[in-house]
């Protein structure tokens, strides 16, 4: 249903790791992570019924679909990259999207991303979370709508 790789170099410079999810259409999610800024691990959860509604609903959404195959770089790279890839399985077909130097943060200032594309990413942060068992976020950092939380 939706499989993301994410591939992240700072703030810190020096610091890097990947991500990975693998969210399957019965509801199970594969997380995994690794990198020097962390600990290797790969985690499986269950998302509730009402999650995977949610995913489904914004998956087969008109203006997921709608989102380009690829997306330039909004920002100049100074210290923070990040290389998102999603691959999607739609009631219609297959989509992918590749990410150049993702910023979802800029979406606070301007409408720089979809915003579909902001809510899957808000949905995949509150997942690792629960998955590593870390904080969503600090107040003074969040840049998801709150119709995502």
């Amino acid at each position: 249903m939706l499989v993301v790789h994410n591939d992240i170099k700072g703030p810190i410079i020096g610091n890097m790791h990947t991500e990975d999810f693998a969210i399957f259409a019965d509801g199970r999610v594969r997380y995994s992570e690794s990198g020097n800024d962390r600990k290797t691990a790969t985690v499986n959860i269950r998302l509730t019924p009402a999650q995977l509604h949610r995913l489904t609903a914004l998956l087969n959404s008109k203006e997921m679909r709608a989102v380009p195959a690829e997306i330039p770089s909004q920002i100049k790279v100074v210290d923070f990259d990040w290389e998102a890839q999603l691959k999607i399985q739609h009631a219609s077909g297959r989509q992918s999207i590749a990410i150049k130097n993702f910023y979802p943060m800029m979406n606070t200032q301007r409408p720089t991303y979809p915003q579909a594309l902001i809510e899957i990413e808000c949905f995949l942060r509150d997942v690792q979370a629960r998955a590593t068992k870390r904080p969503v976020h600090t107040e003074d950092e969040d840049w998801c709508p709150e119709k995502t939380q």
